[in-house]
């Protein structure tokens, strides 16, 4: 499709010769993804509100090229600066193919002042950028909404490339690897209340169901907190968005009523990690159901259900309850840190029947640190047994573990793709003949790749260009057998994660 036929609420579109910068907001995967997430209608928001600056966005799959912006097509290579958010680890490929697709040097090394400076932010980068360092003129640790600024007019009054990187190297929270420093402190905003929020969101005019429409439908999305404050060993978000943050009661609803004024939907996606523990969750759900508008939220903690909540949700549209118990074992969930017993989950669940709620989602890990077969044996009998009590239809998401730079299980080895591979099948294996469970997993050899780009270093850059330019799981198989790095079996290395980390300079 090209840019005129997509049609959208909300967006912007400046003339170029009126501006100093240019910016390319690129979200390396599928445009359905990208407006689902967040930080995209942010950075938009906050970037065009510059008179200085003209913010247009770039997709890599389902908009016309990914090296043509939607709003006017607009060459990629012809933006001052061109920004990435990295929400996945495996998105690394698409976004090199981007930069390849849109004439710009895949390499960094190879810019000169005539090309963007790609910059790149999001939790992946936050956690460990050094895989990724070949392709990246700058990374911000942390979150970007006050340092993008500083960014923007670092590249409108600077007159060369080298002049430009050498004041944000000078910046908190931006990483410039050319440039070394002993020390990265990532950026954090204490007071949510205080930061611009975009009331007025991009919304594509397709029809429901379209894989154009964004993952929560047409809605208005209010970031409800930042953080979270359990920290399970696993979690990426729990280690580097800490502390957790909240709006104000009175500013979220005011961005309710603002945001369903100039954003054309009738429902409210509230989103934050363990919303839960919002002590006015229960109030703001169901004040905004009370406006008349749908509502749908994220996992909750299975301690933080309450059947008022739930009710106002069912009536706000919401019929599937997510809740994240990681495991059956109570052994094994004390470990991770989770702390929650097997009678909160099997109280939520309940509440969420009686409620009217007619599915539930439950998310799993296999291949914890010290999990034997007889937690998974635990992890089965959970899955049956809230199938069973409850009648609800329900889907398991039952994935590898992953270990993750920052946190504190990041020198844990994943365990091979066989026995990780063999787990999952014991879960499902165990399910089978409950007709209402459903299992979906992460294919091992992903868990596989995105674990070495969570924990390794530079070296990685190689392989990834190789996996870049030939694609899919054999471009990664290539990439190993053609650079001699033993990609695959990094993650699986315990001694090597004994040593000095790659990312021990950031200060998370």
């Amino acid at each position: 499709m090209s840019p005129k036929t997509l049609k959208e609420f909300n967006t912007t579109v400046k003339d170029a010769s009126n501006v100093d910068v240019l910016f390319g907001f690129c979200y390396p995967s599928t445009y359905r993804a990208g407006l689902t997430g967040l930080a995209l209608h942010i950075f938009y928001t906050i970037l065009n509100l510059r008179e200085d600056t003209s913010c247009e966005r770039y997709f890599r799959f389902d908009t016309t090229s990914p090296a043509l912006s939607v709003e006017s097509g607009r060459p990629l290579r012809n933006n001052h600066i061109i920004g990435f958010s990295l929400t996945y680890e495996e998105d690394i490929i698409n976004l090199v193919q981007m930069v390849e697709a849109g004439d710009v040097p895949v390499l960094a090394e190879r810019r000169t002042d005539d090309d963007p400076l790609v910059i790149v932010g999001g939790p992946v980068v936050t956690a460990n950028p050094e895989p990724f360092v070949d392709f990246v003129d700058a990374f911000v640790i942390g979150e970007g909404d006050l340092v993008i600024h500083d960014i923007v007019d670092a590249v409108a009054t600077g007159s060369s490339r080298d002049e430009v990187l050498s004041q944000l190297a000078e910046l908190k929270g931006v990483y410039v690897p050319t440039i070394p420093r002993t020390e990265v402190k990532r950026n954090i905003i204490l007071d949510l209340d205080s930061l611009d929020y975009p009331v007025a969101q991009i919304v594509p005019d397709v029809p429901e169901g379209s894989k154009l429409e964004p993952v929560f439908g047409k809605s208005f999305l209010l970031e409800v907190t930042r953080g979270c404050g359990h920290s399970c060993r696993f979690c990426l978000i729990g280690h580097v968005c800490q502390p957790r943050r909240t709006r104000s009661l009175s500013r979220l609803k005011d961005l309710v009523k603002i945001g369903v004024e100039t954003t054309p939907c009738s429902k409210v996606s509230m989103i934050g990690s363990s919303l839960g523990d919002l002590d006015g969750l229960e109030d703001l759900v169901c004040w905004t159901v009370d406006q008349g508008l749908g509502v749908s939220v994220p996992s909750l903690r299975a301690d933080s259900v309450t059947k008022p909540l739930l009710d106002c949700l069912v009536k706000g549209g919401q019929r599937t309850l997510t809740i994240a118990p990681e495991t059956g074992s109570v052994k094994l969930r004390k470990s991770v840190g989770k702390g929650l017993m097997d009678t909160d989950i099997e109280n939520a669940v309940e509440i969420a029947a009686g409620a009217g709620y007619n599915s539930l989602k439950l998310y799993f890990i296999v291949g914890l640190p010290g999990e034997s077969d007889d937690d998974l044996t635990d992890t089965v009998d959970m899955i049956v047994r809230l199938s069973k009590n409850s009648g609800l239809k329900v889907t398991a998401s039952v994935n590898p573990f992953i270990p993750k730079a920052q946190t504190r299980w990041e020198r844990e080895p994943q365990p091979p793709i066989e026995e990780l591979r063999r787990r999952l099948k014991f879960v499902e294996k165990g399910v089978k003949q409950v007709s209402k469970v459903t299992v979906e997993s992460l294919d091992p050899r992903n868990a596989r790749i995105q674990a070495a780009l969570s924990v390794g270093d530079r070296s990685l850059g190689k392989v990834i260009r190789i996996a870049a330019t030939h694609g899919g799981y054999a471009g990664w198989r290539r990439g190993e057998k053609e650079t001699r790095i033993p990609f695959f079996s990094l993650a699986n290395d315990a001694e090597r994660l004994q040593n000095d980390l790659p990312w021990s300079f950031l200060r998370i």
